[in-house]
């Protein structure tokens, strides 16, 4: 399927929503030391905009319901980009942490819009690989924001990039005046009961348990690695830091092809495993490498957890029957809040106990994730 106009547009804006959403993790050794944080302060920056995200189906369910996705999309844009344009006259570490918060209350409601475009602007036959373009796009848009940082940040200064990552938010604010279709936004919204339903099946309390876990390690990793390779080599920049996360972009295939991995090995738990087994040896391998060997292990990181995300979500959505949107939800919300905390706790760990024993700390978590894919039934098909 070759991507309509108006899906094309939609795409582009996940790109660049998705690089706001990651463009501060190449900077963050620059801004803990410009502002004389710490690591785990400096984190902050990741979590603050993340957690927005985890309470999305919870909160925002009750105030996007019928909403014009085109209206939302071009308030929350022209919102983010003058927020943008904000960080040029930050001064204390709070105004970062404050303006990173707002983008985290805008970023929901436009991911939302987004993927309703996605799934609304193609036949009903063709929304699976819709979204597959959508996560292809938000990996994409993850490397996209890593990148920008660093580049504008070693080239100039770190409140260049930020300017820079505003004026992209104006492409496709431009470009969704010319889209001529208009949807409403169907966001689920989570309540205690619906959630008490859905975790009575023991296969979803074990996949959320692998999800979270799994996502907390990846996190810490990410948080953290521009600190370690500081400590490798003091005069790395942000640009040199932005590229460890060239492996990044290999989780597009990966998430591709993770349905015929899975069939291939004929068991979806062997599939989860395969994932956690590269995931744990690139973990492991990092206490071992130096820079050039940093950058080959995150394509090993990053194809293990994309590898474990798509199956999961896939597998969550094939269970899925009466409450698929309280399914959904949930997963968005674990996931984000999992990455929230993933890109807060590690860095303390990482200041008490050095590069090495934050690994050993995550190696054990990934432990938990291991024991929690084993009790996953080995058809899935229990309800």
């Amino acid at each position: 399927m070759i991507p309509t106009r108006n899906l094309a547009i939609a795409l582009i804006a996940t790109v660049v929503s998705f690089g706001t959403l990651y463009i501060p993790q190449p900077m963050l050794p620059l801004l803990a030391e410009g502002f004389g944080v710490s690591a785990g302060e400096a984190g902050l920056l990741m979590t603050v905009t993340m957690l927005p995200l985890a309470f999305a189906p919870i909160v925002y369910g009750y105030i996007l319901q019928a909403v014009p996705a085109k209206l939302m999309l071009l308030v929350a844009l022209g919102l983010l980009a003058l927020n943008q344009a904000c960080f040029y006259f930050a001064t204390e570490f709070w105004h970062l942490i404050g303006l990173r918060l707002l983008q985290g209350l805008l970023l929901p409601a436009i991911f939302t819009a987004l993927m309703t475009y996605c799934a609304s602007m193609v036949p009903a036959a063709m929304v699976r690989r819709a979204m597959g373009y959508y996560i292809g796009a938000t990996i994409l848009g993850g490397f996209t924001g890593r990148l920008v940082g660093g580049v504008f940040a070693s080239s100039f200064d770190w409140r260049s990039a930020f300017l820079a990552m505003g004026l992209m938010q104006l492409l496709p604010l431009l470009l969704l005046l010319r889209v001529d279709a208009d949807t409403d936004i169907n966001f689920a919204r989570l309540d205690p009961k619906s959630i008490w339903r859905v975790l009575q099946n023991r296969n979803y309390r074990y996949m959320f348990l692998s999800l979270a876990t799994i996502f907390f390690a990846f996190s810490g990793v990410l948080n953290n690695l521009p600190f370690h390779l500081q400590d490798m080599n003091p005069d790395a920049t942000p640009f040199i830091i932005s590229m460890l996360y060239l492996g990044y972009l290999i989780g597009a295939p990966v998430s591709f092809l993770s349905e015929a991995i899975g069939n291939r090995l004929g068991d979806a738990r062997k599939g989860l495993l395969l994932g956690l087994a590269v995931h744990s040896f690139g973990l492991v391998m990092l206490l071992l490498v130096a820079f050039e060997g940093l950058v080959i292990l995150m394509f090993l990181l990053a194809a293990g957890f994309f590898l474990i995300h798509a199956l999961l979500s896939g597998l969550a959505n094939h269970l899925a029957s009466e409450h698929k949107g309280v399914v959904n939800g949930l997963y968005v919300s674990i996931y984000y809040f999992s990455g929230a905390m993933g890109s807060w706790l590690p860095g303390y760990l990482y200041e008490g106990l050095s590069w090495g024993g934050m690994i050993l700390a995550l190696l054990f978590i990934l432990a938990l994730c291991g024991w929690s894919i084993t009790r996953l039934n080995p058809d899935l098909s229990a309800r």
